[in-house]
């Protein structure tokens, strides 16, 4: 099984409380669980596209967040939460934009709260056009917002931030599989719950290969929470 590389360090983690955001945040518990650290903090964030109503889709991004970090016991910080303005466009051609503003907003966060690391869990599908091209700008960008910020760290603040992005070029199986071996509690995910979203549905279809059932079969890690 691919394993990706976790920071070991405190960090901030970016969540869209999907499955790969889970997947960071229970990634992150076990790190402060071997390490004794204080736990990571993680931040709600919208990073792709969608044509559905983005204030319901918000709406039911942030309880999941909440519960996700009551889950694993990371800190959130729901009230900085990264969406994009309401004025904002969240299409194809916007989301450059969109994930620049999103990657420099979160690392002056980090910097400024003397943290050298930032989790991005984003993930490009099998089905994008252009993954390889995809996966490539979606690490430049994170590289470069980085260095960027870094040039304004001081002695107030983190000597550096760096943002990783450790299930970008992951495929489905993959991420499945490592979301059944660590028992991930998928149900806690934004898109579990019944609600009007059409897109909740499709995350439900795409997930369906996780077995919920196998979280039953394996003892608790220190730490974490059952879920409710």
């Amino acid at each position: 099984m691919l394993v990706p590389r976790f920071t070991q360090e405190r960090c901030l983690i970016l969540t869209d409380a999907d499955v790969e955001s889970l997947l960071a945040t229970a990634m992150a518990n076990e790190q402060q669980s071997l390490n004794a650290a204080d736990p990571s903090t993680l931040l709600p964030a919208w990073w792709g596209t969608t044509d559905e109503d983005l204030d319901l889709l918000l709406s039911a991004i942030d309880p999941a967040a909440v519960h996700q970090a009551g889950i694993y016991a990371l800190k959130i910080d729901p009230q900085r939460a990264l969406y994009p303005p309401d004025e904002e466009s969240v299409s194809i051609k916007d989301l450059g934009l969109l994930q620049t503003r999103l990657l420099t907003e979160a690392a002056y966060i980090a910097l400024h709260s003397g943290l050298r690391k930032v989790v991005w869990p984003i993930r490009i599908s099998e089905n994008h056009p252009d993954r390889i091209g995809a996966i490539g700008k979606a690490i430049d960008r994170a590289m470069l917002v980085a260095r960027i910020v870094t040039l304004d760290a001081s002695e107030h603040t983190a000597p550096e931030v760096k943002i990783d992005t450790p299930f970008v070029d992951f495929t489905q199986e993959q991420i499945c599989e490592l979301a059944r071996d660590m028992a991930l509690p998928v149900d806690s995910c934004w898109w579990h719950s019944p609600n009007s979203i059409a897109l909740a549905d499709q995350r439900r279809a795409q997930w369906a290969s996780i077995d919920k059932r196998s979280a039953t079969q394996l003892e608790p890690k220190p730490g974490i929470q059952s879920p409710a």
